[in-house]
C-alpha cells in the first residue's frame, strides 16, 4: 500500500513537472509567435513606409520637374512597332549606355526634332506607353492628319515627322521624363483608367506598372476607339484582363467595322461617355485617371465632379491646349477680355490685347514677334518667358514647374498691362 502511494505520488509529481513544462513550452511558443507576428507587422509597416516615402519622392520630383539629367540627351531608335493604323511605338535606348532611372507611369518624353528647311528644331512631347525599364523607353505616337472640318489645315508636324522620317538607328535628342499626370503603382485604392484614342498611351503605362508591381488592386480600364483597326495594344490589353481577374477591361467602338465582333473585340457600341461610365462602374469610389481629346475631357471631368467625386480623386491630362476648369465648367478659350497693353520689351513693340487670341503665344506671333515655342500645350517649357511687369492668367495647369516671374505663353493670357522679355 505504501509502495502504491509512493508510486502515485511520484506519478503525480512527474505529471506536475510535465504540466509545468508544457505550460513553459506553450509560453515560449506563444512568445515566439508574438515576436514573429510583431516582426512581420514591423516589416510590413516598414515596407509600407518605404513605399510611401518613395511614392512621395517620385511625386515631388515629377511636380517639381527635377530631371534625371539636365538638358538634352541623345537616344537611339532601337525598334519601331506598328500598333494600329497610323499608330507606331518607338523604342529608345540611351546612346551613352547608362541605366535609366525609373519614371513615374503616366509621364512623357520631350523630343527635339531637326525639321528640314527650318532654322529652329521642333519640340514635341509624347507620353510613354510602357512600364519603367532600365534600358529603354517606349513612346507610342499617332499620325495626326489635318482636321476633317478643315482639310487645308496643316497636319501634326511632330507626329508626321516620326512616321515619315524616323528610322531604326536614328539618334534623337530627348529630355528627361516630365509631367505630373502619374500614378503610384504600389498604392491599393481602386482606380478607373479612362481614355480614348491615342489618349490611352499613358494609361497603358500605368496599367502595366500596376500589374508588374504585384499589387492586386481593382482596376477598371475603360477605353474608347473608332474601331478595331484603330485599337492599339488590343491583344496585350485582352491578355492582361484574362490573366488578372482584378482588371476589368471595357472597350467602346464608336464606328465598328463589319469584322469587329461585339463582346469579343469590344463591349459597347458608341462613344465613351459619362453614361457609359455609370453603366460600368459599381460606384463612384475610385481614383480616376482620364486622358483623351478635349471634347471628351470637357464632358467627363466636370461630370465626375458633379457625381460627387472629390476633385483630388480626378486626375486628367488633355492633348493640346484645352483646359478643364475646377468647379465643373469648361474654361473658355479666346473669351473677350478687358483691353490691355502687352509690351514685348526686346522687340520694342507694344500691342493691345483684346481677348480675341487663344494665348499670348498666338498673340505675339500674330504681332510678328519672334516667340519661342514647342509643344504649345504647357508641357515642354520652350515658350517660357520672363514677366518684366504685370501678371498672367494660366488657361490650364502647367505640366512643368514654372519659376516665379515667368510664364508659359502657350497657356497664358494677360491679367492686365503686361511687359514680356521678348
Amino acid at each position: 500500500m505504501g509502495i502504491n502511494t509512493q508510486t502515485i505520488g511520484l506519478a503525480i509529481g512527474w505529471l506536475l513537472v510535465g504540466w509545468v513544462g508544457l505550460q513553459g513550452l506553450n509560453f515560449t511558443v506563444r512568445t515566439a509567435r508574438r515576436r514573429a507576428r510583431w516582426h512581420r507587422d514591423f516589416e510590413l509597416e516598414r515596407a509600407d513606409f518605404r513605399r510611401r516615402v518613395e511614392a512621395a519622392a517620385r511625386a515631388a520630383r515629377a511636380s517639381k520637374a527635377i530631371a534625371d539629367w539636365s538638358g538634352w540627351r541623345p537616344f537611339r531608335v532601337a525598334a519601331i512597332v506598328d500598333e494600329a493604323v497610323d499608330v507606331k511605338s518607338f523604342y529608345f535606348t540611351p546612346v551613352d549606355g547608362r541605366p535609366l532611372l525609373p519614371f513615374a507611369p503616366g509621364q512623357y518624353l520631350t523630343f527635339r526634332l531637326p525639321l528640314i528647311g527650318t532654322s529652329a528644331p521642333l519640340v514635341r512631347c509624347y507620353s510613354m506607353s510602357g512600364r519603367p525599364q532600365q534600358d529603354y523607353y517606349r513612346a507610342t505616337i499617332k499620325r495626326i492628319a489635318a482636321p476633317s472640318d478643315r482639310p487645308t489645315a496643316p497636319p501634326g508636324r511632330g507626329s508626321n515627322y516620326f512616321h515619315d522620317n524616323v528610322r531604326v538607328g536614328d539618334v534623337l535628342e530627348v529630355r528627361a521624363p516630365g509631367g505630373t499626370f502619374l500614378i503610384d503603382p504600389l498604392a491599393g485604392e481602386p482606380v478607373a483608367l479612362i481614355g480614348a484614342g491615342i489618349g490611352v498611351t499613358p494609361l497603358v503605362s500605368m496599367l502595366d506598372a500596376c500589374v508588374h508591381s504585384g499589387q492586386r488592386r481593382e482596376i477598371y480600364a475603360i477605353f474608347g476607339f473608332r474601331n478595331g483597326r484603330e485599337h492599339p495594344f488590343k491583344d496585350h490589353l485582352q491578355r492582361l484582363a484574362e490573366t488578372n481577374p482584378w482588371i476589368h477591361l471595357q472597350v467602346s467602338y464608336s464606328a465598328p467595322l463589319s469584322e469587329d465582333v461585339l463582346y469579343k473585340d469590344y463591349n459597347h457600341r458608341g462613344r465613351l461617355s459619362f453614361d457609359r461610365l455609370r453603366a460600368v462602374l459599381p460606384s463612384n469610389n475610385f481614383h480616376y485617371y482620364v486622358c483623351g481629346p478635349s471634347q471628351m475631357m470637357e464632358s467627363l471631368v466636370p461630370a465626375l465632379w458633379d457625381w460627387g467625386v472629390p476633385e483630388s480623386h480626378v486626375h486628367f491630362e488633355a492633348f493640346g491646349p484645352a483646359s478643364v476648369k475646377c468647379g465643373g465648367t469648361v474654361q473658355s478659350r479666346g473669351r473677350r477680355a478687358e483691353p490691355c497693353e502687352v509690351r514685348f520689351e526686346r522687340a520694342h513693340w507694344a500691342v493691345v490685347w483684346d481677348g480675341s487670341f487663344t494665348s499670348l503665344l498666338e498673340f505675339g506671333e500674330a504681332a510678328g514677334i519672334a516667340m519661342p515655342s514647342g509643344c504649345r500645350a504647357g508641357s515642354c517649357g520652350e515658350c517660357m518667358l520672363a514677366v518684366r511687369s504685370g501678371a498672367v492668367t494660366n488657361l490650364k495647369q502647367p505640366s512643368i514647374s514654372v519659376p516665379a516671374g515667368h510664364c508659359l505663353t502657350c497657356i497664358s493670357e494677360p491679367a492686365g498691362a503686361l511687359v514680356l522679355d521678348a
